[in-house]
């Protein structure tokens, strides 16, 4: 972690889940704002579609020594139920923006090609999708698994992509606590090595969320992930936590949240919001 803001952050995150009794069924299904995902499948025929903002403090590109305060303007998601156990999904960035605060030299840096101090770019677009096998009974969780492919849309010339296609698989895990409903991801992240054509970095994943119904149309929420093992320049190790809120009012699901990353290449901080809502599609 950059500074002690991310520490302060977790423990104040962890205490008041405690006190709400969040280890003590989630109101409504909604992904947004977190990243672990649960077994949770969007209805058959049915469209969810999901849009939001980012501003994290601090963001750090290893590849092209790049470093300041990013903005990520329309981070989407569509997300189609094939079945009652089974969904695919398309997400993505219309446009990351960074204002650069910091140059480094780097091994992409002499193929930077953008003038002043700020840098933009669409982001990657992710294709994945979403199985779950077991149903969750009294006495055992639901389990699930995910497949998704990272295009490389966000170009090495602008300082924010690294060019490379990768690929995730993760099993799921979901469980139901009285009010509380709890997930966890395990998985594997085949990344391109962007120094090395024919090279990749294979990275551990993992998450670990809670979702405490606190009212009838509220949320909390909660969600510990990252990746680790043998990564290189351009495919760190990360380690991230985000804690929030999920209202459902006037027929969307609104979230807001706060973001703390804990490895020197993480970005320091930030803050999340943005809506859902589903469609049926005859």
């Amino acid at each position: 972690m950059k500074s002690g803001f991310g520490k302060t952050l977790l423990s104040a995150v962890v205490c008041s889940l405690a006190a709400a009794g969040l280890m003590s069924a989630c109101l409504f299904g909604q992904q947004r704002p977190l990243i672990t995902e649960s077994t949770d499948t969007v209805a058959e025929r049915r469209l969810r579609l999901e849009l939001g903002g980012e501003w994290l403090h601090d963001a750090v590109f290893p590849l092209s020594g790049l470093q300041g305060n990013l903005t990520r303007i329309g981070v989407f998601g569509l997300r189609f139920g094939l079945g009652s156990a089974a969904q695919i999904e398309l997400e993505g960035v219309a446009q990351d923006r960074l204002s650069i605060e910091k140059r480094a030299v780097a091994p992409n840096s002499p193929l930077l090609d953008f003038s002043g101090n700020s840098t933009n770019d669409f982001g990657d677009l992710v294709l994945g999708t979403k199985l779950r096998f077991v149903q969750e009974q009294k006495t055992r969780p639901s389990i699930g698994f995910r497949f998704a492919v990272e295009l490389p849309n966000a170009s090495n010339e602008k300082g924010i992509g690294n060019d490379e296609t990768n690929a995730y698989a993760a099993f799921l895990v979901t469980k139901t606590i009285g009010k509380a409903q709890v997930n966890g991801n395990v998985g594997l992240a085949i990344l391109g090595d962007p120094l090395d054509a024919g090279a990749q970095d294979d990275l551990f994943t993992y998450g670990l969320s809670g979702i405490y119904q606190a009212c009838g149309r509220v949320n909390l929420v909660a969600d510990l992930y990252g990746r680790t093992g043998p990564g290189g320049i351009g495919t760190e190790e990360q380690s991230r936590l985000r804690a929030g809120v999920q209202i459902k009012a006037a027929g969307f699901y609104w979230d807001a949240g706060i973001f703390a990353g804990f490895r020197s290449t993480d970005p320091d901080w930030g803050i999340v919001f943005g809506l859902s809502r589903e469609f049926k599609i005859d």
